[in-house]
């Protein structure tokens, strides 16, 4: 009966320990998952970071590009302008001059 006792005493011990290494197994298994979706997450984030810098660089230049054409185009148009105000000057202003004389 003794024997029985402390057999069952026996099994009950190691039936804590293994609901004990158990628990601990499970606390561990949390925190591994915990970190490495912390990782996951920091990973990710910093990959979106250096794809949003190239993206804002390439857009950049771009904007740059457009900017540059844009002044070309305006230089351009001015240029014609002035060349067309120095050829026509006299005569637009002789004909302003009549028309505001005429009416």
């Amino acid at each position: 009966m003794e024997d029985m006792i402390a057999r069952i005493v026996e099994m009950d011990k190691k039936a804590r320990d293994m609901t004990e290494q158990a628990q601990k197994s499970k606390l561990d298994y949390e925190n591994q998952i915990i970190a490495k979706r912390e990782s996951i997450k920091t990973d990710f984030l910093e990959r979106a970071k250096k794809r949003i810098a190239i993206n804002q660089e390439t857009a950049q230049k771009k904007a740059d590009i457009t900017r540059q054409q844009a002044e070309t185009r305006n230089r351009a148009i001015i240029e014609k302008m002035e060349s067309d105000y120095q050829q026509h000057s006299d005569t637009w202003v002789d004909t302003i001059v009549d028309r505001v004389l005429t009416e």
